[in-house]
Order: structure tokens, then C-alpha cells, then sequence
């Protein structure tokens, strides 16, 4: 219809509008924002080519664990553990945190685990560079010696056939460092990854009513120029990671791509997390009308080390509050159903009724037409 024609557009290519019916065998009609289904892949990032000025979108699986659309987004029902862990200075006690929080959520009947931000890697600018991890090339599997966090993260998606969406690490990649969120298949292989796009560069005073907090990424990380999407088996997902949530524009442009699931890896602290951690959770959910996870680390007991405010937390397309922890270390296990997103949308079709002559839409990153700049053009005088 011609409601659709503005929503069915990617990056200047008609998009597929497919009527698949969930898995519970209802016949709801969703339309899938994204290449067309004869091209496969699991993972796809856009982002910036060296010398080009538009966007591209690259294929980041290996060949082995490419799937159709139609195959990877069935819109079925499935379980996600979402793990809340300790971070230790010591490596290995980190790693044996997470190996327990996921094979828990595995056993509580996880199908998808999501771990926090930096959940190998004490939460300081220092630490960054000393903990880094070389990820392995596309196609490849990582070694002990390079990355053992990554290395963990790959067995243990292999030995439980569970897919892992695996917090962030410190990436190291010549002489850059970068706040990296890997994902794994059930085949152990990392099928997409995400370096954080915006870094966390605050100054914030302190009042009667909170702490100072003063904290620059910058000064180590460098920033990634990509945004990420993921086909799991039920749905499409979107990445970022912490403070990349504060970001409509990125989420928006997640959704529009097809994501019905947008992941964040986070670590907020004693300042930013009472105010804004559910606000920013709840208003991505609203603004985007997906599932919505933002997993943390646990607090640490020591008071010198930082202080992360914990809270892991699952927000439906409604913007309800489906799971939210306290600050202790756990594992919460709950049911996601992609064909929410589909029912929310329907009824409340804001993705449709945007007014793109009286502004830029947030999710369009696309060369525009000579008509439709100059229509923009105007509109704004």
C-alpha cells in the first residue's frame, strides 16, 4: 500500500515484505526490512569503506553459517539468558564467572546468552590496553594465547549449541584499541562484531542528590564506524554497546534495517545509572518498538574499583519492564516472542506515519534524490 512504499526502502534498493507465519502457527503478516531473501547471510554491518562517503553493507559471516532470511528469522518464540557476572583483575577468575553464568542460563533452557560490558576486564582506562584480546580474522576460530576470552566464549557456544552475544573486550588491532561485542554461533564461530560507536567521554559535577563522575574512553579506545546487525534463528537483532544507547538516531537506524531486538552490553555507574539506565532502556523500546536488553556487570564489593550500577534489564516492544536485576551477580532467563514487535507496530504504526518534509528522518542515512533534498530543503526554510 502506499502507507508502506516510505517504510520499504533501503539504502536506494526495494526491500522484500515477507507474510511468514510464527512458529506457533498464526497467520500474522510481518514485513522483513532488509535485503531481499535471496541474498544470505547472519551477520551485516554497515559502515564506512575507506575513501567512500555513503554506506555500504558488507557480509561478516563465514560461509559455513550462512542462511537464508526466510531460514534465520522464523519469528519463533525463544528463551534468553541474560548474565549479570563478577569482574575480577584477575583474568581467569572473571572467565570462570562467566563460564558458570552460562552454562546456568544454558541450563534454565537459554537459547540466547548476552553477558555485560567489559565482563573480562575491570572497568578502567588503564586496564584496557593490558587486557586486550586479537580477535581472529573472518573464517577463523580463536586461540588461547590471543584471546581467551574470545576463546571461552567460542567453546562454550560450540559445547552447548547456544548462541552468545559475548559482553565487549578490549580488541586490540594495531596499535588501536577498541570496546569490542562479539557474536558467536552454536558453531563457536564469532558471525558479526561491534566496536563501540560512541565513546564514553563524560564530565559530570557533583550535587546533593548525586556523585561526580568523570570518565574518558577516548583517552585509550578508539570508536568504531559501524553499526551491526545480527540474523539470529528467530529474529534480526541490532548491537551497540553502553553508551551508544543514548543514541535514537543509531537505534532508529537499527530498526529501520529490520532489527526486532536491539542488544546493549553495558556497565553504567553509581552517577549515570539510577537516573538514566531504565529511562534510556525503556525510551529505545519506545522510540523503536523492539525487545530491548541492556546486561551489566555486577557491582564490585570493593569501593576503589568502579562501581558499576548493575540492574540488567529486558524491556519489551510496549516499553515494559519485563526483567530488571538489583546489582548482585545472577542469571535471568526469560521468554522473548519477535511477533510482539509485529503487533506493536501494527497498532501503533509510527514507523509509517513519519512527516519526512518537516524533517531528516533519524534512520536514514541514505544519499537522497535531487527531488526529495530540495523538498527537504524547503520545508526547512
Amino acid at each position: 500500500s502506499s502507507m508502506l512504499r516510505p517504510a520499504l526502502a533501503f539504502l536506494g534498493r526495494p526491500l522484500a515484505a515477507s507474510a511468514l507465519a510464527p512458529a506457533t502457527g498464526s497467520a500474522g503478516k510481518r514485513f522483513v526490512f532488509g535485503p531481499p531473501p535471496s541474498r544470505p547471510f547472519v551477520g551485516v554491518q554497515a559502515g564506512r569503506a575507506a575513501g567512500w562517503t555513503s554506506r555500504l553493507w558488507k557480509v561478516v559471516a563465514g560461509a559455513s553459517a550462512v542462511r537464508t532470511m526466510a531460514s534465520a528469522c522464523s519469528n519463533a518464540k525463544f528463551k534468553v539468558g541474560l548474565c549479570q557476572t563478577a569482574v575480577s583483575t584477575k583474568k581467569d577468575e572473571s572467565l570462570a564467572n562467566v563460564r558458570v553464568a552460562v552454562e546456568s542460563a544454558v541450563q534454565k533452557g537459554a537459547e540466547l546468552v548476552i553477558l555485560g560490558e567489559m565482563m573480562s576486564c575491570p572497568y578502567a582506562t588503564k586496564f584496557f590496553r593490558e587486557y586486550g584480546e586479537r580477535l581472529p580474522k573472518q573464517g577463523e576460530l580463536p586461540s588461547e594465547a590471543d584471546a581467551p576470552t574470545a576463546k571461552l566464549l567460542s567453546d562454550l557456544a560450540k559445547e552447548h549449541n547456544v548462541w552468545i552475544v559475548g559482553g565487549s573486550v578490549p580488541e586490540l588491532d594495531g596499535d588501536k584499541v577498541y570496546n569490542t561485542c562479539c557474536v558467536f554461533d552454536t558453531k563457536g564461530q564469532i558471525v558479526a562484531r561491534h566496536r563501540k560507536v560512541h565513546l564514553f567521554d563524560i564530565d559530570v559535577a557533583a550535587t546533593d542528590k548525586r556523585p561526580a563522575m568523570k570518565f574518558k574512553e577516548s583517552d585509550v579506545l578508539s570508536a568504531g564506524e559501524s553499526l551491526t546487525l545480527v540474523d539470529f534463528p528467530w529474529c534480526r537483532a541490532g548491537i551497540g554497546i553502553c553508551y551508544d544507547v543514548r543514541f535514537p538516531e543509531m537505534a532508529l537506524a537499527l530498526r529501520k534495517r529490520g532489527a526486532k531486538f536491539l542488544i546493549y552490553p553495558g556497565a553504567f555507574n553509581m552517577t549515570t545509572g539510577p537516573a538514566h539506565w531504565q529511562v534510556l532502556s525503556r525510551g529505545r523500546a519506545n522510540d523503536t518498538q523492539c525487545y530491548v536488553a541492556m546486561v551489566s556487570p555486577s557491582r564490585s564489593t570493593d569501593p576503589k574499583d568502579y562501581q558499576a550500577w548493575g540492574h540488567t534489564t529486558l524491556v519489551n516492544p510496549w516499553a515494559e519492564v519485563v526483567v530488571e536485576a538489583e546489582h548482585e551477580a545472577g542469571v535471568w532467563v526469560v521468554e522473548v516472542d519477535p511477533s510482539e514487535a509485529d503487533r506493536i507496530r501494527e497498532q501503533v504504526p509510527t514507523s509509517y506515519q513519519k512527516k519526512e518534509d518537516l524533517y531528516v528522518p533519524y534512520a536514514d542515512d541514505a544519499d537522497e534524490d535531487a527531488a526529495v533534498g530540495e523538498r527537504r530543503k524547503r520545508a526547512r526554510m
